[in-house]
């Protein structure tokens, strides 16, 4: 792929998770549907399945631009604002002040606020219950912060609910089974390790740019 087709999926791709996440966020804490979480889980599913699915989609698309991202600065620039494509601003002279500046803002606003709110979805979600549908629930006390890694065994649908029905019954939520592990936290860890290492690719090859130009 050329330099303006890696351009062109990052800008999409990170601009797709940034969007997506916060809106997401943005619904947990009371607002109005921004973007997906109503249309992925209906309110009667509560909030802890709107969590659900935007950690899963969320880490995905993430992990996606990060590998695009990663890609664009093994093979493009020297310093570290250079490996960072250009959104929006086409033609920017990144190694300016104010160029610096943007790329730095780029980099905060596509990639440390979703992944905070990938962080925050976690605990949402995991504030749900996980039951056996028809089954009755369980105490709140029973529940586990790692409930959505660690399902309980069981022959009968698992369901990921929010707060008690009425009749005191596994009843609504949305369906949680042996693919969940693997997405529910396989995904974020995914994206915190390319995340860890497109932030080491990028200043590592700013240090080695600056020791070459002071030698």
């Amino acid at each position: 792929m050329t330099k303006e087709h890696l351009t062109t999926l990052w800008k999409w791709l990170s601009l797709g998770c940034f969007v997506y996440v916060v809106g997401s966020v943005i619904t947990l804490q009371g607002g109005a549907d921004v973007f997906g979480a109503e249309f992925l889980a209906k309110p009667e599913h509560g909030a802890a399945a709107a969590a659900y699915f935007t950690v899963i989609l969320g880490s995905g698309l993430l992990c996606l631009a990060l590998v695009v991202a990663m890609t664009y600065a093994r093979r493009h620039g020297s310093a570290w604002h250079e490996r960072v494509p250009v959104v929006m601003l086409e033609g920017l002279r990144t190694a300016t002040i104010e160029g610096k500046i943007f790329q730095g803002a780029v980099i905060f606003v596509l990639l440390c606020i979703p992944v905070y709110g990938i962080a925050h979805s976690i605990g949402k979600a995991n504030e749900g219950t996980v039951c056996e549908l028809g089954s009755a629930l369980p105490p709140a006390d029973h529940r586990s912060r790692w409930q959505l890694v660690f399902l309980p065994s069981g022959g009968g649908e698992l369901r990921l609910v929010s707060g008690r029905s009425a009749d005191g019954k596994c009843e609504g939520g949305v369906e949680v089974g042996w693919y969940t592990p693997p997405l529910f936290a396989g995904l974020p860890f995914g994206a915190l390790v390319l995340t860890s290492a497109w932030l080491c690719l990028l200043f590592r090859s700013g240090v080695r740019q600056e020791l070459a130009t002071k030698s």
